[in-house]
């Protein structure tokens, strides 16, 4: 179901495990991105019980047609992979919920060295400097520079980072 330059992508940064990767896609609806309607249902969604534990989640991603679309898709794929590691855990999602699909969108964009791409890049940084938007997306891209100064390929560690940046970017955002 996942394009191959996809499941290679998130190989290349020791993000690919079989039966993950398997989970993500029967838990995966695919969605015609050209079709405005259904854009509205990209995206992450779970469902915990009363005790914050996760139970399930659903993926919704466009058709990788172009780059642009599979950026969008290895955004809501790094949502999975998190949730992937909370099946049947806490899941209490935070201020850094958005980090590390915000991170791997930069590293994927960084890749790709597509000039259409990076400009589509620069218009959702612009987009998140909106002062309306959401503040998990303000601190997600004050995150992603340090982070891709300490990205080592150790997913881990990075999600561990982005929890420890979070004291420092609201002691300075107050």
């Amino acid at each position: 179901m996942y394009k191959k330059e996809i499941i290679d992508f998130f190989k290349r940064h020791n993000l690919y495990e079989k039966k993950m990767f398997d989970y993500l896609q029967d838990h995966t609806d695919m969605l015609d991105s050209r079709d405005e309607e259904q854009n509205v249902f990209i995206g992450f969604g779970y469902i915990t019980d009363k005790n914050n534990i996760l139970q399930r989640f659903r993926l919704c991603i466009p058709f990788a047609i172009d780059n642009k679309t599979m950026l969008i898709s290895v955004h809501e794929i790094v949502h999975g992979i998190v949730g992937y590691k909370y099946l049947g855990k806490k899941f209490e999602p935070s201020i850094y919920i958005e980090t590390l699909p915000i991170l791997y969108e930069r590293i994927y964009i960084n890749e790709m060295n597509d000039p259409d791409l990076y400009e589509y890049g620069q218009y959702l940084d612009n987009l998140i400097g909106d002062s309306e938007i959401d503040e998990k997306y303000r601190y997600a891209l004050y995150a992603r520079e340090y982070l891709l100064n300490e990205y080592d390929k150790d997913f881990d560690k990075m999600e561990n980072l982005s929890k420890k940046l979070v004291k420092k970017y609201k002691k300075e955002n107050k």
